[in-house]
């Protein structure tokens, strides 16, 4: 018997791997694996790379056995952006990876963002300390011998496409997102590389870059072993998570926004020509589409904070976190906008966009001895709201129409907190039928490599549809609209106090 042809999507995320297995018709099958992340002191993150690699060979292979009757013809990975890893010429890890979210490196991304580089302005003027740019500096300076010992410093989707393939390449969505890399001025620029301190960076880091949606190279046999899959399949390049499910949510043109809502918010959007703000990151040329700009807007700490209630205040229910969550769900739904009076900052791992601050952490304002967990739930379901509202001002500030957002994620399974998002922007938010965007991108992508379509669009148009829309409540426009500049104040008042509690802690533990 014939098989059926299939692509497959890995999306490799903060929590775990997900692997989607999809024919011309949709999702064949879907597999999930978890992982662990680490604190080991404030404000950094850190995961084992063997533990990726072991998800994504007990992932693709329980896709590949549920699924005997089809025949994969294309792969593409998504992953994290910025998290970075050292390894040695075999590939093999030296050290736990820096996670995306770890802001260890602030220092050394003030020091870059001060670089006087018309570079700068494709990123807001800035870099921020999650980047791989301000990490390769910090390994640099305060683990030299790691450094040294280091054949090559990667990303995430870097070492996964490596054993895949065998190949050391890098996404082009990566590099000029996150890297400083420029299609526009001719791809490296050594003299930035060289004022950052990272003269070297041509020896560490892998330099052949590869356009999203591109051939890397066949799967090797090795691969194919541990992934019980034939050799010789071909591996298309991925990018940033979040870019894959921009294009796995069809927002493939300009005027709708793409909300990746997770651990982080990633908020994108796609234009014709560049907007330049330092509230945003971008405009980022050529990253997915070949002569169109992205600009991003983000938030590290999201889903991550809603859950730290469930986990510290809702123990009642073990590891049953759903029904934690809608038994918080029903209580936090008693409750109006405000919170009882609560106002929160959503920024726990800093603050990625529009205020770019890494050394600001999270706050809870307002507490009574009446406040109960419900509030406490709410009113940081409106934080991350507000946080959302302020990235989408900065986009409309700068004359950038957004029509309608289109969400993904985790959170968008939660009914309440959906509204609060859509009643605070003001804004409606669109579900589409089939929501693990990131490995829809992924296999997009793949469809178009393995000639199914001639473009992303039309790969997307056949793949993407529309599930439900939530519309705002014109009725608590003016009460939101009240706590979010409330929000905004508080930031602007508590910011020193927090700026020295965090530079106390940190100097105190060099000194210890």
């Amino acid at each position: 018997m014939e098989k059926i042809p299939a692509v497959m999507g890995i999306d490799v995320g903060t929590q775990g791997v997900k692997v989607g297995l999809f024919t011309l018709n949709g999702l064949h099958t879907l597999s999930y694996k978890r992982y662990n992340t680490h604190f080991p002191h404030p404000g950094w993150a850190e995961q084992n790379p063997q533990d990726w690699w072991k998800a994504i060979k007990e992932a693709v292979r329980e896709c590949v056995s549920s699924a005997p009757n089809t025949a994969v013809k294309g792969i593409c990975v998504s992953a994290t952006s910025s998290t970075v890893l050292c390894v040695d010429r075999e590939g093999a890890p030296l050290a736990p990876a820096i996670m995306w979210m770890d802001m260890r490196a602030s220092q050394e991304a003030r020091e870059i963002s001060n670089i006087d580089d018309p570079i700068l302005r494709y990123s807001g003027g800035e870099v921020s300390a999650e980047w791989m740019l301000p990490k390769t500096l910090w390994l640099k300076r305060n683990r030299p011998e790691l450094y040294k010992q280091s054949y090559k410093i990667v990303e995430q989707l870097d070492w996964i496409n490596y054993l895949l393939t065998g190949k050391w390449v890098a996404s082009q969505c990566n590099t000029t997102c996150k890297w400083g890399y420029s299609s526009k001025d001719g791809g490296w620029k050594s003299e930035f590389y060289t004022a950052a301190g990272l003269r070297d960076f041509y020896e560490k880091w892998p330099t052949e870059v590869i356009p999203m949606g591109e051939l890397i190279g066949p799967l090797t046999k090795q691969a194919g072993e541990d992934l019980n899959l034939d050799a010789d399949i071909p591996v298309f390049q991925g990018g940033i998570d979040a870019y894959a499910a921009m294009i796995g949510l069809g927002v493939v043109n300009e005027g709708q926004m793409a909300v990746i809502m997770g651990t982080s918010f990633v908020h994108l959007v796609l234009s014709n020509k560049p907007y330049f703000h330092k509230g945003l990151w971008g405009p980022y040329p050529d990253a997915v589409f070949k002569d169109m700009w992205v600009l991003e807007g983000g938030q590290a700490s999201c889903a991550s904070i809603v859950n730290w209630v469930v986990d510290e205040m809702a123990r009642e229910y073990g590891d049953d976190s759903i029904k934690a969550h809608q038994k918080l769900i029903n209580e936090a739904s008693e409750l109006g906008p405000g919170a009882n009076g609560l106002i929160s900052l959503d920024m726990w791992q800093g603050n990625r966009t529009p205020f770019r601050d890494s050394l600001i952490t999270g706050v809870i304002a307002g507490l009574t001895l009446n406040t109960n967990r419900a509030a406490i739930y709410r009113s940081l379901m409106e934080s991350v709201a507000f946080g959302t509202r302020a990235i989408i001002d900065i986009f409309k500030s700068n004359g950038y129409q957004i029509n309608g957002v289109v969400a993904c994620g985790g959170p968008t399974k939660n009914s309440l907190w959906l509204q609060i998002i859509a009643d605070v922007l003001q804004i409606p938010i669109t579900i589409n039928k089939f929501t693990e965007a990131g490995i829809l991108g992924g296999a997009i992508l793949a469809s178009v490599g393995a000639g199914w379509f001639h473009s992303i669009e039309e790969s997307a148009k056949n793949f993407v549809k529309a599930g439900y829309t939530v519309y705002p409540n014109k009725d608590v426009t003016a009460e939101y609209s009240f706590y979010y500049q409330c929000y905004l104040d508080l930031y602007k008042s508590i910011k020193p106090i927090l700026h020295r509690i965090y530079n106390y802690r940190a100097n105190s533990r060099r000194l210890s």
